[in-house]
């Protein structure tokens, strides 16, 4: 196998096994101690594997049945990137949101960059929009309200 497939191999396995399966173990062996996170509006987070481990617990907290499905997948050089969708169940707190009850799907893109088969760095973009919108924190366009959609 190459150092994409290996690459590609470790990607899916951190999302099956840590986000899918909520097994936060396998952050130590994933994630690597210098893992940052390149977030929106150009902030980086240093977080290592426990910074991982609170994100996925957090996300798991609050959708338990929690499932992220990997829609496209392929890797250059050292980079992983990925298409994928979260879908779970609302029923734990979410960032200060109670539990709604309400099913969500929501797309995310991923990128994740590899040094000797962990994850160094990521960015990643999830349609929050979409997810507030899903869990009735924040209304749909044209649904239940005056502002009709263009």
């Amino acid at each position: 196998m190459s150092v994409q497939d290996d690459n590609i191999a470790a990607i899916r396995r951190w999302l099956e096994e840590g986000w899918s399966k909520g097994n936060l173990a396998v952050a130590d062996e994933m994630i690597s101690s210098s893992f940052s996170v390149h977030g929106a509006g150009g902030q980086v987070v240093r977080s290592g594997p426990e910074g991982a481990k609170q994100l996925v617990a957090a996300w798991r907290a609050a959708f338990p049945d929690g499932r992220m499905t990997v829609d496209d997948i392929f890797a250059e050089d050292d980079r992983v990137v990925i298409r994928m969708t979260w879908s779970g169940t609302h029923t734990g707190e979410f960032y200060g949101r109670a539990p709604s009850g309400k099913k969500v799907s929501v797309s995310s893109i991923g990128i994740d960059r590899l040094l000797n088969g962990k994850v160094v760095e990521g960015w990643g973009e999830l349609d929050m929009l979409g997810l507030y919108q899903q869990i009735g924190a924040l209304p749909r366009p044209g649904v239940g309200n005056s502002v009709a959609a263009p």
